[in-house]
């Protein structure tokens, strides 16, 4: 049991860049190589972190300290994911304006945030992730 804490979150991490690496290269037509990275659908900064909560939820229960915990981190790191990242997303479109006529900067990505919808997405994969650990270790 103790081995499900350590390998939920490399788990949700193969799962949610899985899943991102393929819908975008369906978007794209091609492998999405140049896509891997932050932002788009899902997240997995929240894939990771939801895991960890779900598997929590799922062998501990809903009156264990360690939920509040997992609960609270979760809530940092959507908001980092929706809020604080898309602010650096307005900072990268400034300096590019300002900098380089509107024209792409080497080094400066201007998809690094999540809309909710990429947040939910994060949610289920963690969610599945914790649910295949679950099953296969109980």
């Amino acid at each position: 049991m103790l081995l499900d804490y350590i390998i939920i979150c490399p788990l949700a991490f193969v799962l949610g860049g899985s899943l991102k690496f393929c819908i975008n290269s369906i978007k794209s037509r091609n492998l999405a190589f140049d896509q891997i990275g932050l932002g788009n659908f899902p997240s997995t900064h929240i894939s990771i972190v939801s895991s960890i909560t779900w598997l929590v939820y799922f062998r501990e229960g809903y009156s264990d300290p360690l939920l509040g915990v997992c609960l609270a981190l979760l809530i940092i790191v959507t908001i980092d994911a929706i809020d604080t990242r898309k602010k650096i997303e307005d900072i990268v479109r400034v300096l590019r304006v300002e900098l380089n006529d509107g024209k792409s900067i080497a080094g400066l990505r201007d998809k690094t945030g999540h809309n909710p919808i990429d947040v939910i997405g994060g949610v289920g994969v963690g969610f599945l992730a914790a649910l295949i650990t679950v099953c296969t270790t109980t």
